[in-house]
């Protein structure tokens, strides 16, 4: 499948939404949880709660892995909670070991690594469902070398489905990005954004998703 193949697979669940600069610049943007303004959002939910689109994603991941010589590996780690059914069937068209990585109870924005142990001599593939920038690729990293009884072997790339960075060409030191879908998107603080100051309002993407698209979720 293309890019744009799987692109449209997103687009069927009602899963992403993309600023048409070319249309009406009063159109609705959005709010992300974070309060800064978006010209794109994803929900991978509606997408990876699909066994037979999740099967597909991942056939497609380990192509495009392969492409990069990674055909095997011993173990695949990903995140709470959307990345989870990703990871492990990447893991299973893999061959390999499944966990993941979760929420810490005391402190959400922190993850922890404690029910599983893998063995030091392991070589670990990391996938996640949506990058946006490495702070929760990191933050699995960290959990894991410090949850797990040996230091592990991570493999130098991190597989995801949506890679949707504000420069698409970034380089990131050390860690190499395979995504089937790669969309550049940007986003500002709401006193900087310059699609509000055009008059477009903002709104949250799952409680106003009709309106953001202009089109039944």
């Amino acid at each position: 499948m293309t890019e744009q193949e799987i692109l449209e697979i997103y687009q069927r669940a009602g899963a992403v939404w993309f600023f048409d600069y070319k249309g009406d610049p009063k159109a609705p943007h959005a709010e992300l949880t974070s309060g800064l303004c978006s010209d794109g959002y994803v929900n991978s939910a509606p997408v990876l709660s699909d066994p037979v689109t999740v099967q597909t994603l991942g056939f497609w991941m380990t192509k495009r892995l392969g492409e990069r010589n990674i055909t095997e590996v011993d173990w695949v780690i990903g995140s709470a909670y959307a990345a989870i059914t990703f990871s492990y069937e990447v893991a299973r068209q893999l061959g390999a070991r499944h966990g993941f990585v979760e929420k810490d109870p005391t402190n959400p924005k922190k993850m922890v690594w404690n029910r599983l142990a893998i063995p030091g001599h392991a070589e670990v593939l990391q996938c996640e469902e949506l990058i946006t920038t490495l702070g929760t690729t990191m933050e699995v990293r960290r959990a894991v070398d410090e949850g797990n009884p040996e230091p592990v072997r991570w493999l130098p790339t991190v597989a995801t489905a949506v890679y949707r960075p504000t420069d698409l060409w970034m380089d990131h030191d050390d860690i190499g990005i395979v995504y089937l879908v790669g969309r550049q998107v940007q986003s500002w603080k709401p006193e900087e954004c310059p699609l509000c100051v055009n008059g477009s309002p903002r709104l949250r993407p799952k409680q106003h998703w009709t309106e953001l698209t202009c089109k039944a979720a």
